[in-house]
Order: C-alpha cells, then structure tokens, then sequence
C-alpha cells in the first residue's frame, strides 16, 4: 500500500503565525476582519497544491496583550469557511467545533450545510474545550475531564447520526409529480443521553 502525505495550511487571523506579524512590511493591518484576504490565502494554499486549510476556533477571552497584539483566531470560522468555499474548487475546510459549549444539532447542520456548499469539502475537527477562558464566556465552569469526553461522545454520535437522518435517495424534487422528498426515507433519531440529545431528523438532505 501506497503511504501519501497529507498537506494542510493553518488559517488563522489573517496576518500569520507570529505575534507581530500584522506590522510587517507589505501586510494590510485591516486583514484581520476580511474575508477577502481568508480568501485569496485559500486561494494561494490551493494553488499550491494543498490538500485542506484549517481553521482553529478558541471563543476564550480577549488576550492579555490586545493592545499591541492581534487576537489568533478568525472572526468565525463557519463564516470564514463559507465565503472560502465559494471562491474555490478543490481544497478541504476543515474546523474546529467544540463538543463542550455547542449542542449537536447546531453542529451537525453548520457543517453539513458547509459540505453542500463546497460539494463534499467540509470537515470537522471534534475536540473538547479545557479553558476556564472560554467557559466564563458560557456563564459556566469547566466541566470534569469524564464529563467533557463523556458528552464528547454522546455529541458525535448524534451527529452522525442527524447526518444519516435522510436515506440516500430521499430527495426526489420531482416538479411533475409534486414529490419533494420520500417521507418514509426521512427519519427522527430520538438520541437522548446522560449529557446530549436530539430529536431530530436534520432538515438538510444529504451531501
């Protein structure tokens, strides 16, 4: 079997990787609220025969040091993603989505409408957030270890689940006969565990 490398491209806050780099020579201060700028770097990674960019998400508090530092994390990276998607035609866009301060069917449907979007180019980064930063910005503490990968667990597999909500060839969107979707191949899941659930089915076909 043949190993192949996969190559990614960290998107971050417009500017780079490094503290300072918004003051560079050359750099547009203003990048770090343009989707324009996120997308001619995919643009570029995609040019460059990357496999995907990335986009980390960290909703902690502001940083110590805001006054002469750029935050490092994008307005949103959903937003991002979707003005990226439009605007290229190969590369992956993957990003992070916590498990922890967002609920299942939230998730399940931003990335799957992510994926329509870019015809099967959304992925997700499943983690758990650890940051007592972060939490304060929910009006809550972090939970235990055994909580945060418990309800890990449980958010994932409603996830997939809500993704596999509609059969295969459950869209019909036949004008003639007036058939938009065969209901029998449209399910709920009724997932209910310790720390998530959903009803669902998810009101999106599949990708």
């Amino acid at each position: 079997m043949e190993r192949q490398m996969l190559i990614g491209l960290h998107l971050g806050n417009g500017y780079g990787s490094q503290p300072g780099a918004w003051r560079m020579p050359g750099v547009d201060p203003k990048s770090y609220t343009s989707f324009d700028a996120r997308v001619k770097q995919a643009q570029a990674a995609e040019r460059g025969k990357f496999q995907f960019i990335f986009l980390p998400d960290g909703p902690g508090a502001i940083m110590a040091d805001i006054g002469t530092e750029s935050p490092n994390f994008n307005l949103d990276v959903m937003m991002t993603l979707a003005a990226v998607a439009r605007e290229t035609e190969y590369i992956g866009l993957v990003a992070t989505g916590s498990t922890t301060f967002n609920e299942p069917f939230n998730l399940a449907r931003q990335f799957k409408a992510l994926d329509i979007m870019s015809h099967g180019r959304a992925g997700w980064n499943a983690i758990t957030s650890s940051g007592d930063d972060v939490a304060a910005n929910y009006g809550k503490s972090i939970p235990s270890s055994e909580e945060r990968y418990g309800r890990a667990h449980e958010v994932i597999q409603i996830i997939q689940a809500l993704w596999g909500s509609w059969g295969k060839e459950a869209w019909v969107h036949n004008q003639e006969t007036g058939i938009f979707a065969h209901k029998d191949q449209i399910a709920p899941i009724n997932l209910q565990g310790k720390f998530a659930g959903s009803r669902g089915p998810l009101y999106i076909p599949p990708s």
